[in-house]
């Protein structure tokens, strides 16, 4: 069902009784701040404190609007803050006793996954359920869901859902839900996968970067990165942008490819291991090793660009924001980097900061958005300077992600099946941007 619309009369009916509240409480505390302000009367005791409460209607439109505000994952004043609207809340099918395990979410849909592997697709535009089905073998361990393109005997082009398991490969009728392909992997993914076209890019535990068709139900191409050395493992999946692919092993071996074609344009061999996904923009991969450096390397050529040095082995992906490359660094905290600076060979520090607690999700109003599930706290940093902009508890979020929707929004969604999907306020956003 979806929340925002079942809601929406007697929510709208609390606003307006509890803005009539707060304008009234307004209006004492207004008074009370003359009445401090006017001189006491000389020889005058002191008058006592004077006790103001809220009427017993005013007490009632408060209970009602906090019974509704507390069904929200994100309440609509938190959302504010965050500088959202609420485009709607939903709840996907969750079993008695059961979890929401995974969401995925994009323009075209929005897919739910619990703990038995059933799938509900939910419409992006409104919130609604389409339906619900079983999409996988309730002991296969899902690992990615999304949406391909699927061209027909007649040319007819339609969409299908993907589901991704460890070792199975399903395809989902758009329309109905219904398994309309199955086939099993011939190299076992060893990461998550990114999504180029109708390939699913991942990689595998032998060292090799695997381009799976979706639309065919077979792997159509592989690259071993480093083979001459052995291929070591894949742990952190390739970043797939800008037409190529970078993806690194275990063992410091890094290599570019061509996403259409699957040729190599460039590798390297860095000192340590790359375990994390690098981030690609602006002509430029950045790549956080095992031997403690963040690299920049010219797309087309593999040119090493900078290099900074840190103290730390770096284990996490860096983050792109603006024209800023965004790592967070055990023990030295949150670095931002210009991403092309000029005649840096060690990097250009733009500013930096104790680590903020959490991953980063996106940028929104001026800001990264970091989120930390374990303490249920949003943190709005700003990109111009590291300053903090707003932290914001979310009790009944337990994951904070965001999806292609649309540049900057994201959805929040909890175990118990509830999924709300946020955007950002396009006024609100330029002029916080412009003061930070």
């Amino acid at each position: 069902m979806n929340l925002s619309r079942a809601l929406a009369p007697s929510f709208r009916i609390s606003l307006a009784v509890l803005s009539a509240a707060a304008l009234h409480s307004a209006v004492l505390a207004a008074g009370a701040d003359d009445a401090q302000k006017a001189p006491a009367p000389a020889q005058q005791a002191p008058a006592p404190a004077q006790q103001t409460s809220a009427t017993p209607a005013e007490q009632r439109v408060a209970a009602d609007v906090a019974k509704v505000t507390e069904q929200y994952l994100v309440a609509p004043k938190a959302a504010s803050e965050l500088g959202c609207r609420i485009e709607w809340q939903t709840a996907a099918s969750v079993p008695a006793g059961g979890a929401l395990r995974k969401v995925d979410s994009s323009a075209d849909a929005v897919l739910a996954l619990n703990n038995r592997n059933e799938l509900t697709l939910i419409r992006p535009e409104t919130g609604d359920a389409a339906w619900t089905v079983s999409a996988a073998d309730p002991i296969d361990r899902v690992i990615r869901m999304g949406v391909f393109s699927y061209a027909g005997r007649g040319g007819d082009e339609s969409s299908r859902i993907s589901v991704m398991t460890d070792a199975v490969f399903y395809a989902l009728g758009f329309d109905s839900g219904s398994t309309l392909a199955r086939s099993r992997f011939r190299h076992v993914p060893n990461t998550t996968a990114e999504q180029w076209g109708n390939f699913l890019v991942f990689g595998t535990s032998s060292g090799q970067i695997t381009w799976f068709n979706c639309a065919t139900g077979n792997d159509t191409r592989g690259h071993v990165i480093d083979s001459l050395s052995g291929g070591a493992p894949i742990t952190a999946a390739p970043a797939v942008a800008e037409g190529v692919v970078v993806g690194g092993n275990t063992a410091g071996g890094l290599t570019a490819l061509d996403a259409s074609t699957g040729r190599m344009r460039w590798s390297k061999r860095l000192l340590a291991g790359v375990v994390a996904t690098p981030a690609i923009g602006g002509g430029a991969t950045f790549v956080a090793s095992e031997d403690q450096y963040l690299y920049a390397f010219d797309l087309a050529t593999g040119a090493t660009l900078w290099k900074y040095f840190t103290q730390t082995p770096l284990r996490s992906s860096p983050f792109l924001a603006g024209d800023l490359v965004v790592q967070d660094v055990p023990g030295e905290g949150l670095l931002a980097l210009t991403q092309n600076p000029e005649a840096q060979p060690g990097g250009e520090v733009r500013w930096r900061r104790d680590s903020v607690h959490g991953s980063p999700v996106c940028t929104l109003d001026g800001g990264i958005l970091f989120w930390c599930p374990k303490g249920r706290m949003a943190t709005l940093v700003s990109v111009r300077n590291g300053a903090t902009l707003r932290t914001i508890s979310l009790p009944a979020v337990e994951h904070l992600e965001a999806g292609s929707i649309e540049e900057g929004g994201f959805v929040a969604w909890s175990s118990d099946g509830r999924i709300e999907r946020l955007s950002p306020i396009s006024e609100a956003t330029g002029e916080t941007a412009a003061k930070n």
